[in-house]
């Protein structure tokens, strides 16, 4: 089991994530990114996870509802991405979906993930009839 206590004010217990295929036990309050980078589940992270460069963003297939509410840099990151030209095509496949950042999201429950980039990534979308 990986993942000490985080950013949670009193972890109490320990939640299963599954993030690109990859399971594994965080405490209740273990930020996302962190647990991926234990779970080597190969997200990527451009700015080191500072919630800036939009890498790290995820699509929750279950239990998107056990992640901490977006921060306001989460907010801001996540809706210049969308107005970026070049990431045209990102946008329009992802638009209304619930996109979150792995590096300011915080696990309070069982959660499953999948990335939005890299190979790992597409082969578990695919898997799940995901574009």
């Amino acid at each position: 089991m990986a993942g000490e206590p985080g950013k949670a004010s009193s972890p109490t217990r320990r939640v299963r994530c599954v993030i690109n295929g990859e399971e594994i036990d965080v405490w209740d309050g273990y930020r996302l990114w962190d647990a991926a980078l234990d779970a080597d589940a190969r997200l990527w992270k451009w700015c080191g996870g500072n919630g800036l460069c939009t890498t790290c963003a995820v699509l929750p297939l279950a239990g998107g509802e056990n992640l901490s509410a977006p921060t306001h840099r989460e907010k801001f990151s996540l809706a210049t991405w969308w107005l970026g030209k070049p990431l045209a095509f990102i946008r329009k496949r992802w638009k209304g979906k619930p996109i979150r950042l792995a590096c300011q999201a915080y696990v309070r429950g069982p959660v499953e993930v999948v990335g939005l980039f890299g190979k790992k990534a597409r082969k578990v979308r695919a898997a799940h009839g995901i574009p």
